[in-house]
C-alpha cells in the first residue's frame, strides 16, 4: 500500500519520473522532510525494500551516484562533546564500534566478537538518541540490569558524553531550546513538563537535536556548495534527492569517476574551516544503473 501500489501513481506524464517535495521546516532538528511521495523512508535492509530501490533507474547513458556521510552523527558527537577516544579513533580511521566494544567489555580489540560489536553499535547509536537502559535491553535482547551495566561502563569510559548530555539538558531546561554547533536553535517548550512520559521524550529529543541538527546543517552546506558548482558548470551532474545523510545524483557514464571524486571532495569539505571541526568527514560514494546497486 505504501510503496509498490502508490509510487507508480506519482509518475509524471511528461518526464516519466517521480518528483518528491521537500519541506524545509517540518522537523525540529532541521532535517529536510520528503512528501508526496516520501522517498526518505523506503526500506533499505529488507529484500522487498531492495527491490523497490532497484526500480529507481538512471536515464540511458547515465548512472546514479549515491554519496553517503559515514557515521556523521557519531563524528558530530565526538566533536561537540570533545570525546578524546572517539576523536582519536576517527582520526586514525579505526572501526568505531570495535573501539567502543573494547572499551566497555574491557577486552583486547583483536578479541572482539561479532556479538560484542553489534551491542557496541547499538549503544553508540542509542546514546545519540538518549536511549534508556530499558530501551537498550529491548534492542539488544539482554536484561535491564545488563543494559544498565553496559551504559554504566560506556559512560565510565567516555565521561565526556555523560557531561555533554547533562550540560545540554541543564541548558535546555533553563532556556527552552538547544543549539547546533552552527548556532541554529531547536526549541523544546515542554522540557519542564510535569507529565513524565512527555518530559522524558523531550529530554531524549533535546540530547539528540544538537547532533542530528548539526548533521542536517552539514548536508545542507554540502548541497548549497554542490549546487553552486553545478550552476558554474564545474560539476557535470544533477542532484536528485536527499535522504538524511545521503545524496543521490545522476551523471553521464563517461564522466562518472571524475564526478564521484568531485562530489566526495565537496561533501567532505562542507564545514567552513572557522568551525575547527576536529574529526574528518568521510563520504562513501558508489555508482550503478539503479539506486539499490549504487548504495
Amino acid at each position: 500500500n505504501t510503496y509498490t501500489d502508490s509510487l507508480p501513481e506519482y509518475i509524471d506524464n511528461n518526464s516519466q519520473r517521480i518528483h518528491t517535495s521537500f519541506l524545509l521546516a517540518a522537523t525540529n532538528t532541521g532535517r529536510l522532510a520528503s512528501a508526496d511521495p516520501n522517498l526518505q523512508n523506503i526500506p533499505i535492509k529488507s529484500n522487498e525494500g531492495k527491490e523497490i530501490r532497484s526500480a529507481f533507474i538512471a536515464e540511458k547513458g547515465k548512472s546514479i551516484i549515491s554519496a553517503d556521510y559515514s557515521q556523521i552523527e557519531m563524528r558530530v558527537l565526538a566533536h561537540v562533546a570533545d570525546v578524546k577516544e572517539l576523536k582519536k579513533a576517527f582520526t586514525n580511521n579505526e572501526d568505531i564500534h570495535n573501539i567502543t566494544a573494547s572499551q566497555i567489555f574491557d577486552c583486547n580489540i583483536k578479541k572482539i566478537s561479532e556479538d560484542m560489536r553489534r551491542k557496541a553499535k547499538a549503544i553508540n547509536f542509542g546514546i545519540i538518541y538518549g536511549i534508556s537502559s530499558y530501551g537498550l535491553a529491548k534492542q539488544i535482547s539482554v536484561s535491564n540490569n545488563e543494559a544498565e551495566q553496559f551504559l554504566f561502563s560506556y559512560f565510565k569510559k567516555f565521561p565526556e558524553i555523560k557531561e555533554y548530555m547533562q550540560s545540554t539538558l541543564k541548558f535546555c531546561r533553563k532556556n527552552g531550546f538547544v543549539k547546533t554547533m552552527f548556532g541554529r536553535k531547536c526549541h523544546f517548550p515542554n522540557i519542564n513538563e510535569k507529565n513524565h512520559t512527555l518530559k522524558s521524550f523531550q529530554e531524549r529529543a533535546a540530547i539528540n537535536a544538537p547532533i542530528q541538527g548539526a548533521a542536517a546543517d552539514i548536508i545542507r552546506f554540502a548541497m548549497i556548495n554542490i549546487d553552486k558548482k553545478i550552476l558554474n558548470k564545474k560539476l557535470d551532474t544533477t542532484l536528485l534527492v536527499q535522504i538524511h545523510d545521503e545524496l543521490l545524483f545522476e551523471s553521464k557514464d563517461s564522466v562518472i569517476k571524475k564526478e564521484i571524486l568531485k562530489i566526495k571532495k565537496e561533501m567532505e569539505s562542507a564545514i567552513d574551516e572557522d568551525y575547527n571541526f576536529s574529526v574528518p568527514l568521510i563520504v562513501e560514494a558508489n555508482s550503478a544503473k539503479n539506486w539499490n546497486d549504487a548504495h
